[in-house]
């Protein structure tokens, strides 16, 4: 597996910690499918619950394991366009996953809780770092 995979795959893994559904949105556009309109449609409303009171934790059990499946299954499928076996790839985009998720999860609590930033800013922020380094990442 080539080095730029290998850092793709992390990269949107990281994404899918940081949003579940940006990750499979950038990559099913980068692979033209069809399900492609319908997953960035999800990803906008998942962008949207984000900032609601209610939306749990992106660290609670179910929701980080969704978090890595979609990390896995982006990254899989980034090393099945190259034609290269998918496993090393989908662990890296899991892992990815994880560390975007408490990564995420601690950087928008240090800006909001001690740095005093508006949480709906640093979600915004946030949601634009994602799309930037998922559009890189599945390119």
């Amino acid at each position: 597996m080539s080095a730029p995979l290998v850092l793709r795959a992390f990269a949107i893994g990281t994404v899918a910690g940081l949003r579940s559904m940006t990750a499979p949105a950038a990559t099913l556009l980068a692979n033209e499918s069809m399900w492609a309109g319908p997953v960035a449609f999800a990803a906008a409303g998942e962008a949207i619950v984000d900032k609601l009171a209610f939306a749990p934790a992106r660290t609670w059990p179910p929701a980080l394991a969704v978090r890595a499946l979609s990390g896995a299954l982006c990254g899989a499928a980034l090393a099945r366009r190259e034609r290269t076996p998918p496993l090393l790839a989908a662990t890296l985009g899991a892992i990815g996953a994880l560390g975007g998720a408490y990564g995420g999860y601690a950087a928008r609590r240090y800006l909001t809780k001690e740095r005093g930033f508006p949480d709906v800013l640093v979600a915004l922020v946030e949601d634009a770092l994602a799309i930037v380094l998922a559009r890189n990442a599945a390119a």
